[in-house]
């Protein structure tokens, strides 16, 4: 039975298996990264607008250049259909975990990643508005308690990210958008593993992409500083981080994460 260092170790190593896939999914992160910077920037010009017009808000409203409106909503959902197939990417890691392949795996299919992202989106998105609907009507309803909902609502998304984790990977396992969903046979697939293992796993996880982060953080830092001193250009600065973030850092972190989770759950139905 791996121990809660070997399955985050694996996890590590696993996204250099194959740097030039890595490299590919970093692609993709690239340019959601910088259609995202767009939408930024497109939403701000509309900021702007809806400040210095004075008026009634419909008639502020009006004055928004229609290619703005239009702008944006084309780049909102290109980012979307490449955001599923990333996440379509992250599920067929998790399988490949499962299944203890330790091959990194291939873009040919972009049909079936973005089926398979909806999925992967669709599962967490449900996870996660449990949370977020007992915290906008505990504001809502009890406003003078609202800290105490935030709390609890706090507590939920806890719980619900924790069991989302054997979730996304029982679907996966079943190819059944329905287990996803099966609470008792995640709860027992997590007994037989051990919830203090699981949780250990998952703190552990957590604790080593601080570190990473942090460490980045640090070497960012000091590559923005020696750029700002040889061109102190802020834009073209932000614009180098950017995309060493995308084609690096955050293709490395999401495949390292989805690694371990399919790990948990391999583990888990050992001892099943």
């Amino acid at each position: 039975m791996a121990s809660i260092t070997d399955c985050v170790s694996e996890g590590l190593k696993y996204p250099l298996n194959d740097v030039k896939k890595l490299l590919i999914l970093g692609v993709f992160f690239t340019i959601s990264n910088i259609i995202l910077f767009g939408i930024f920037e497109e939403n701000l010009h509309v900021f702007r607008v809806l400040a210095l017009v004075k008026g009634t808000l419909s008639f502020r409203f009006s004055q928004i250049p229609p290619n703005d409106i239009y702008i944006i909503a084309a780049l909102t959902v290109i980012s979307f259909i490449i955001s599923l197939i990333i996440l379509g990417y992250q599920y067929i890691v998790i399988k490949f975990s499962i299944d203890a392949n330790n091959n990194l795996p291939e873009f040919g299919d972009i049909a079936n990643l973005l089926v398979n992202g909806l999925k992967y989106f669709a599962v967490s998105l449900i996870y996660n508005i449990i949370p977020t609907i007992v915290l906008i009507a505990g504001v809502e309803l009890i406003q003078d308690v609202d800290y105490i909902m935030s709390i609890i609502s706090f507590i939920l998304f806890l719980i619900c990210n924790f069991l989302l984790i054997m979730a996304l990977a029982n679907m996966i396992d079943s190819n059944e958008f329905k287990k996803a969903f099966d609470l008792k046979e995640i709860t027992d697939k997590i007994s037989k593993l051990g919830w203090v293992k699981y949780i250990g796993i998952i703190l552990f996880t957590i604790i080593i992409y601080g570190i990473i982060m942090l460490a980045l953080g640090i070497i960012l830092m000091f590559i923005s500083m020696f750029i700002a001193v040889a061109i102190n250009q802020a834009m073209i600065i932000a614009s180098i981080l950017l995309i060493i973030n995308g084609l690096f850092i955050m293709p490395y972190i999401s495949v390292f994460f989805n690694k371990v989770y399919g790990s948990i759950y391999r583990e888990a139905i050992k001892n099943a």
